[in-house]
């Protein structure tokens, strides 16, 4: 969202691909401390269990590229603050790899949706004009019918979802942090992916 009334804030997202269900929060930093707190906002809102994450490589999610963290054989020195949050919550932590931005694709597309639809059209006057608004626009979306759903909207999807219960699926997460601090969740039926970001 950028600057309002002087201070810069930022978007963090979750978007599962398969549902295309999302959250947004806003925070007023990029910190390991706010990337733990949106994943534990994610568990508690997203109403499978999840088993994994995705994340892209910035510094938020990850030190293991962070040279100032790294060892001389390349590992990093300490278990950076969200990869200790998933071991202790059991959910794998994957990463993108480095330089390929395209296998968040789909965060990509929902930040440029969130810039057009949302931001470019919206004045905000305070901090809580903006959490309103944010919370109606996520609404609103999940609410949206999807061709890519056959016509069904996010929520309608994971409630027809939650009918069939698929065993032992996958929840794959990913956190993605990018310019606008959005994250993004994928999922699958065979395999669950929660993007972060």
């Amino acid at each position: 969202p950028g600057k309002i009334a002087g201070r810069l804030y930022f978007q963090y997202t979750a978007i599962d691909v398969a549902s295309r269900w999302r959250h947004l929060e806003i925070f007023s930093e990029q910190t390991n401390h706010h990337a733990v707190a949106f994943l534990g906002i994610i568990i508690e809102r997203f109403e499978h269990p999840i088993q994994a994450i995705k994340t892209d490589n910035h510094a938020t999610f990850t030190n293991r590229y962070n040279g100032s963290y790294k060892r001389e054989d390349l590992s990093p020195r300490q278990m950076h603050a969200l990869d200790q949050f998933c071991a202790e919550h059991h959910i794998v932590h994957y990463l993108i790899d480095p330089g390929k931005p395209a296998q968040n694709g789909t965060v990509e597309r929902s930040h440029r949706e969130d810039q057009e639809k949302f931001y470019e059209q919206n004045k905000f006057r305070s901090i809580r004009d903006l959490l309103n608004k944010i919370r109606v626009w996520n609404t609103y979306y999940n609410n949206l019918e999807h061709c890519g759903l056959s016509g069904k909207t996010p929520n309608e999807f994971l409630a027809d979802y939650k009918l069939i219960k698929p065993p032992n699926v996958l929840a794959h997460y990913q956190l993605d942090l990018t310019k606008s601090g959005a994250a993004y969740i994928k999922h699958t039926m065979l395999k669950r992916i929660i993007y972060l970001c």
